[in-house]
């Protein structure tokens, strides 16, 4: 029975990696090791790292200059303290240029994988832990 729950929750978790891959916005991350999480587990959307020696105005004045107004960027930012700080950062900036800041995935992973992980350097091995790593790929 423990199996059926296990195998339940990385199907789930495989439709909410479906969405976050189908979309084709944007991703803004904290940085480098992020940017590796993902591309390891098959996301090739453009991402964006924060942590690149410019402020967090500066990276959302860059994604309107590349992606324009009106578009939307998902954050996915650790769900830790300085992680949540970014977001807000971001939520603000971003709506204050007219772009649509995207933290409905970040908070539903967060919720999905907190008691295991809290960064998202870490989803590499949170998928591996749920055994079905060949599903995210």
């Amino acid at each position: 029975m423990v199996y059926l729950g296990k195998e339940k929750r990385a199907l789930d978790f495989q439709k909410f990696w479906s969405d976050l891959q189908s979309l084709g916005f944007p991703i803004v991350v904290e940085g480098k090791r992020d940017t590796l999480a993902l591309r390891k587990l098959g996301i090739d959307a453009d991402i964006i790292e924060l942590n690149d020696g410019t402020s967090v105005l500066s990276t959302v004045e860059r994604l309107f200059q590349k992606f324009g107004s009106s578009s939307e960027f998902i954050i996915l930012t650790d769900w830790d303290k300085t992680g949540n700080k970014l977001a807000k950062q971001l939520i603000l900036y971003g709506e204050s240029c007219d772009l649509i800041p995207n933290d409905k995935l970040r908070l539903t992973l967060s919720k999905f994988a907190a008691k295991e992980i809290s960064c998202v350097e870490e989803l590499p091995t949170f998928v591996h832990g749920l055994g079905h790593k060949d599903l995210f790929l």
